[in-house]
């Protein structure tokens, strides 16, 4: 008998791009959520001395803001804490440690598509172990929706072409066709 291997360039099975998009987790933020974010994004750019890409027209603190929305979303979903260090070259590429996993979430805001691909810049080398692409849906100063697209290893990240399609920055972009599902717990009884 013969064994096959079979390739993982792709998940196995549906992506995030086949499912309905409300079947994608949308986590709540509730107000001290809220605050805690706006609290510590304006730490963060107040002591940034390189603020990072800030795409489109929004400011620096604003990416900050929807940066922190996207971590605290994931945090919230695993139960873990946020990492509430100020730092004045940026993190270190990391922003959860999960499952021994150093992650990166990258947080949009956009409207101009309801499942946006995931961006990661290509000016810096790849740190994290998983990428999650965070898609803050709605945002008022009392409650945030923040819907968590899908995610890509390290390895699936770096074997993309890089592109300036987006912005004037070159990214590596992973379509939610290449994307896996966020790998979630199961308590056991």
């Amino acid at each position: 008998m013969t064994q096959k291997h079979l390739s993982r360039e792709k998940s196995l099975g549906l992506t995030p791009a086949e499912v309905p998009l409300e079947a994608l987790p949308v986590v709540e933020l509730t107000k001290e959520d809220i605050q805690q974010a706006l609290s510590l994004a304006e730490k963060r750019n107040g002591s940034a001395v390189d603020e990072g890409t800030v795409f489109g027209n929004r400011d620096a603190l604003t990416s900050h803001q929807i940066g922190l929305l996207g971590e605290l979303a994931v945090a919230k979903l695993y139960g873990i804490g946020i990492d509430t260090g100020t730092y004045s070259g940026g993190d270190d590429g990391k922003d959860h440690s999960l499952f021994e996993m150093d992650i990166d979430v990258k947080a949009t805001a956009t409207r101009k598509v309801r499942r946006p691909d995931l961006l990661v810049c290509t000016d810096k080398p790849l740190k994290a172990d998983l990428y999650i692409r965070a898609h803050v849906i709605s945002w008022t100063s009392s409650s945030a929706r923040v819907r968590l697209i899908g995610c890509a290893p390290k390895e699936r990240v770096e074997k993309q072409t890089p592109s300036s399609d987006y912005w004037d920055t070159e990214n590596y972009v992973v379509e939610p066709a290449e994307m896996d599902f966020l790998p979630l717990l199961h308590p056991t009884d």
